[in-house]
């Protein structure tokens, strides 16, 4: 069958904010408001609807994943993947895969999160106050503004108290940002981050901005990245607001609205639960289990719907089960007090969350990890009291988890397949042309990273670093072992140009501001055999994948509503201008 598809212009710009190292990445696309209050249907694959809002948000979290702009085509290849991804789902399911192990524990991993998410924002709406036309409006006005700012920024609030004084004793900001990024030369820009939008940063950080007049800065806040003194340094403030436009966008700053007011209430919300649940912890066990994490090999396993950094920092399959069969599921890490009883965390329960925490926070930072297991562990037992496995969400949610998985684990058997052919293959001009530039070497590296805001803040650790910090004690640090760096990998020239065993300071378009160590470094030639016969098998895998796709598109029942892609198009396309 073919499908015809229409595009108009982009529902994202181009442009990379200054300000990315501080935005929160909500993972909804409000700019098609209209669009997503009446849950419209995309595409249907077979029977099975995708509405705009499930479409938008997996593409905002692809866009943020992989660092891409978004584009025409971008979104084209996008939308294919979607309706890829569900064919080699029913295909798996056919091919019995509902069976599998992997596939069982996926989905049951998904129940509990799914369980815990949705009674929390549940719970958020019962806290929240539904926002007056007031504060909407105050809102809209202020998403229309551009503010300038800077910023002094620690991961440690106490690092804020003096220049807070200062400050306060009348003395000029830039001075203060000057000595407390401690800059060689007199630096004008020093703080500086550019301007900002009310919804385009973290929440806290917005309100606080957006909360302060020209040439006046505020108390020392807290962001999900650390702690702020944030200085106004210039607020453009738009031509003309009419009524018009903001009935227009009402829905979508109410939509943002509610949003950020949920964020900044769910901190709080937590640490009033946790207080109530008179957490106590075993250090010993802890301190075990911390020394057992840091002694797990660096086995890794083929993922297709996870990039490299992904693998690294987050706990995958092979990770868990090595973990698993090496520490005890009975160890008790806490206890805590539930519903008047006193109840264990133990090691078994800390397994279930491991797929969505941080490997790096398990290894330097034992009991934040923990503690964060727990509170899951504690938010699906309430869920679980108040029947949440029964709600629509969550089952839409585990629905969509399971195509993703199954599609993973059909591409896995096709790849398998096509390594596994010993054949010799005539690989196509145009392929090979594709992959054989800037594949002559093959570097392998052991290094690690810290993520920086600002280059100033960069400069700033290294010098710390080079004064005895622990590279680990700092929350974006993340490592790597043995790894094979591609010409495609964003780190790929920072490595391959980086001194051996010295912290430099670089940048990268997808990551922005960071300090790199290389420790280990080995750059060899590959051989025209070893070359030919990767590329063979390249090839096999991208035939076999693409022959099956095309397979069962040919019998498959598609349908793109070309109108809505367009006009949500528009609708965002109006939204950033």
């Amino acid at each position: 069958m073919s499908i015809t598809y229409l595009f108009n212009n982009g529902c994202f710009t181009s442009r990379q904010p200054l300000f990315f190292a501080l935005t929160f990445l909500i993972l909804f696309s409000f700019a098609c408001e209209k669009v997503h209050e009446d849950n419209k249907v995309l595409f249907e694959v077979n029977g099975i609807e995708v509405e705009v809002y499930d479409f938008e948000s997996k593409y905002v979290k692809h866009l943020i994943e992989t660092g891409k702009n978004d584009t025409k085509y971008e979104r084209y290849t996008f939308l294919n993947q979607m309706i890829d991804n569900l064919l080699l789902a029913e295909a798996a399911t056919e091919r019995g895969y509902l069976d599998d192990p992997i596939y069982r524990s996926a989905i049951n991993f998904q129940q509990r999160k799914s369980m815990m998410d949705t009674y929390f924002v549940d719970e958020m709406d019962k806290i929240i106050e539904p926002s007056t036309d007031e504060e909407i409006r105050l809102a809209y006005a202020k998403k229309q503004r551009k503010v300038f700012v800077r910023h002094l920024f620690s991961m440690n609030e106490t690092d804020l108290i003096e220049p807070y004084q200062r400050l306060e004793n009348g003395e000029n900001f830039v001075d203060v940002a000057n000595d407390f990024y401690s800059t060689a030369v007199y630096d004008s820009s020093a703080g500086y981050l550019g301007p900002i939008s009310y919804f385009g940063v973290d929440d806290a950080f917005g309100d606080a901005a957006y909360s302060t007049n020209q040439g006046e800065y505020t108390e020392p806040i807290r962001s999900l990245f650390g702690y702020h003194i944030i200085y106004v340094e210039y607020i453009e403030f738009p031509g003309m607001l009419t009524e018009d436009d903001y009935q227009y966008r009402k829905a979508g700053v109410t939509s943002q609205l509610r949003l950020r007011k949920q964020q900044l209430v769910s901190n709080e919300y937590v640490r009033d639960l946790m207080g109530t649940l008179l957490v106590e912890a075993d250090t010993d066990m802890i301190l075990a289990l911390k020394e057992t994490i840091e002694n797990l090999s660096s086995v890794q396993i083929l993922n297709t719907t996870q990039n490299q950094e992904q693998q690294t920092d987050f706990w995958n399959n092979s990770k868990v089960d090595e973990l698993a069969a090496s520490f005890d599921r009975n160890a008790v890490l806490a206890t805590y007090l539930l519903g008047g009883e006193r109840v264990e965390f133990t090691f078994d329960d800390y397994l279930k969350w491991l797929p969505y925490l941080s490997l790096a926070e398990s290894k330097t930072r034992t009991g934040a990890s923990v503690g964060r297991g727990l509170r899951n562990e504690v938010l699906y037992q309430l869920a679980e009291k108040e029947n949440y496995s029964k709600d629509d969400r969550v089952e839409k949610k585990v629905r969509e988890r399971g195509y993703d998985v199954l599609s993973e684990l059909y591409q896995r058997e096709l790849i398998m397949d096509a390594l596994r052919d010993t054949n010799s293959v005539e690989v196509p001009n145009s392929f090979r042309d594709r992959l054989v530039r800037n594949r002559q070497l093959r570097m392998e590296a052991s290094y690690w990273k810290i993520l920086a805001p600002t280059v100033n803040e960069a400069i700033k650790i290294k010098e710390g670093i080079v004064a005895g910090g622990i590279p680990e004690s700092y929350d974006t640090y993340i490592s790597y072992e043995n790894k094979v760096v591609e010409p495609s990998d964003k780190d790929y020239t920072l490595v391959k140009d980086g001194l051996v065993g010295t912290a430099v300071v670089g940048n990268s378009v997808q990551e922005g501001w960071l300090i790199i160590h290389v420790t280990e470094r080995e750059i060899t030639e590959i051989s025209k055999n070893t070359r030919n016969n990767a590329l063979q098998n390249r090839y096999k895998v991208f035939s076999n994948l693409n022959g099956t796709v095309e397979g069962l598109r040919e019998t498959a029942e598609i349908r793109v509503d070309t109108v809505l892609f367009n006009e949500i198009y528009d609708l965002y396309r109006d939204n950033d201008e």
